[in-house]
């Protein structure tokens, strides 16, 4: 039991921070990915279907018109024919016959969809025709539009599909009763319309690789359709039973449907209308594969990038725990470490700060005996005596500035004051006012422009103005009036202050060096000083958070630049500059 409780609080560890966040984000991951991507491919399929519903429905239209054209193009070539007939009164004689096959040739030819144009006698022969007539005499009394219009049907007629006599293709006989100005029955005039002119507009239509379609009559007789499987389906074949009879039309005249063919056995998207003059109906349908062929692809390509997505996310899920195990051992070694230099820092600066400040008195007793010594025995002892005791003032006298400045130094870290809001126009000045023993001896001019209040320690900003300021009075040339200005500049996150004096410049390979402590550029006799002011600017400034740098060259000058954040966090543990 013990050991079970263990693992789940080890369990409960490992889910909680970064590890659960990272868990719980790829599991939201694969959630949103999966959900989103089976909604998009059923929002995708859906719509596809009804774009192919849309686009049969188009088509079925387009098949609609063109079997109109058709139908009314062969009718016209019959009215054609009746007319030169009735003007005549009579059937051509033999002897006209030659003449009139060659006019019938001539309109025929000129009709694309007409396959043969053809006059039938009173008794049911062909007696004339567009083409040649073969040897044997040609009866269509077995054929349906014979009876029909020999009985007296006064309007056009359309017939079952049948091989034509003359080329032996399936073709459906347009045709009208011939009667003269008595209402004499004359005979038949006939245009056959081929299967061929069809099946030249089913293969212009770019709707996948089965599409299908058809021209019925309104009792199931098939004149169009294709595909044709066999020959003798159309002759044959009755779809007085197909759906499209039976379930949709008594519903409605127009309509499109889902279903599988009853002539192929294919899933089909199905568009069909009913024509009522003449009374047809024309259908278009697309396969199902058909239409979801693109679909198909885009699905099979959206879940290979969902899954490569998520593999790829689990494995940049891995790499980051990784990362965050190696991070978090870092991070516990790095604490060890912060925790030894934090207390070696504090240590180190509270030893600066107590040998720097214990060094002075010790000191200062050097100096004072050594100054008693040269003012009692100065008449009193050679020149060379006289020469080491004012090398030994002098020596004591800079190891005391040294000591003096290294105390400052450590006491940006060990004794700081707190950060409160501040006129840095005022620090300035009363850097300025410190040394204005300095300015007035060179005759120098200060210009301090406005600059802005921010929340700093306001004792170590005023450091740096001082040192900025001294620097600029000290590093001239001789004789020279040094002109100081002191401006800022505004950014987005900080601001920007500049201290600008016109003294000797400083070469731009000496840039990094000079902000070393004790590192100089001059010797003492040329320009004053213990290489330390520099050091202590920029550690006053990293501690505020920005950073200070120089612009310059010789003979031309300096700027000096530093930089202090808007909103200055002022660090809390001790020891830590």
């Amino acid at each position: 039991m013990k050991k079970g409780r263990g693992g789940q609080s080890r369990m409960k560890r490992h889910l909680r921070g970064p590890r659960g966040f990272l868990y719980a984000m790829l599991g939201f991951y694969v959630l949103v990915v999966g959900g989103f991507g089976t909604f998009a491919t059923i929002t995708d399929y859906n719509e596809t279907l009804d774009n192919s519903e849309k686009l049969t429905r188009d088509y079925v239209r387009l098949l609609e018109e063109h079997t109109k054209r058709t139908l009314d193009s062969a009718d016209l070539l019959v009215l054609r024919l009746m007319d030169r007939i009735a003007v005549q009164g009579r059937l051509p004689m033999l002897a006209e016959h030659e003449t009139e096959r060659r006019v019938m040739s001539s309109m025929a030819n000129a009709s694309p969809q007409t396959e043969t144009l053809f006059l039938v006698d009173p008794t049911g022969h062909v007696m004339l025709a567009s083409r040649p007539l073969p040897q044997q005499v040609l009866d269509v009394t077995d054929r349906d539009f014979f009876p029909v219009l020999k009985q007296g049907h006064e309007t056009l007629f359309i017939g079952r599909v049948a091989r034509d006599p003359f080329t032996n293709n399936f073709t459906f006989p347009v045709a009208r009763r011939i009667i003269d100005s008595q209402g004499r029955f004359l005979g038949i005039a006939v245009a056959s319309i081929s299967n061929i002119y069809f099946k030249e507009f089913y293969h212009n239509l770019a709707v996948g690789s089965t599409p299908a379609l058809g021209v019925y009559k309104l009792d199931g007789s098939i004149l169009i359709r294709e595909p044709i499987f066999k020959d003798d389906d159309v002759i044959n074949r009755n779809m007085a039973t197909n759906p499209i009879y039976v379930k949709y039309l008594p519903i409605s005249p127009i309509g499109t449907y889902r279903g599988k063919s009853a002539y192929d056995g294919v899933q089909r998207v199905v568009s069909y209308r009913k024509v009522e003059t003449p009374p047809l109906l024309v259908w278009m349908s697309i396969a199902e594969n058909d239409a979801l062929a693109e679909w198909y692809w885009r699905a099979m390509r959206n879940a290979a990038i969902g899954v490569l997505t998520i593999l790829l996310m689990t494995g940049l899920s891995w790499m980051v725990l990784r990362a965050i195990r190696q991070e978090e051992t870092a991070r516990d070694d790095l604490e060890r470490a912060n925790d030894s230099l934090r207390r070696s820092n504090a240590d180190l600066e509270q030893f600066a700060y107590i040998a720097s400040h214990d060094l002075q008195e010790p000191l200062r007793q050097i100096g004072s005996y050594v100054q008693l010594l040269e003012r009692r025995y100065k008449d009193k002892l050679d020149s060379d005596a006289n020469t080491f005791i004012a090398y030994t003032v002098d020596g004591v006298k800079r190891l005391q500035g040294l000591i003096h400045e290294l105390l400052a130094y450590s006491s940006v870290g060990t004794r700081r004051s707190p950060f409160v809001e501040t006129d840095l126009t005022e620090q300035a000045r009363k850097a300025a006012l410190t040394l204005s023993g300095d300015i007035k001896q060179s005759g120098a001019e200060v210009l301090i422009e406005t600059l802005p209040t921010l929340t700093v320690d306001a004792s170590q900003i005023e450091a740096v103005f001082q040192q900025l300021i001294a620097n600029g009075l000290r590093f001239q040339k001789v004789g020279a009036v040094p002109h100081l200005r002191i401006w800022a500049e505004e950014r987005p996150e900080d601001w920007i202050i500049s201290v600008k004096d016109d003294g000797i410049g400083i070469d731009p390979q000496y840039f990094d060096r000079i902000f070393l402590i004790f590192k100089r550029l001059h010797s003492r006799t040329e320009y004053p000083g213990d290489g330390i002011g520099l050091a202590l600017c920029q550690r006053v400034i990293e501690r505020h958070g920005g950073r200070i740098w120089v612009e310059s060259d010789i003979g031309q000058g300096a700027i000096f630049r530093f930089s202090l954040p808007k909103i200055i966090h002022q660090p809390t543990q001790a020891g830590i500059p």
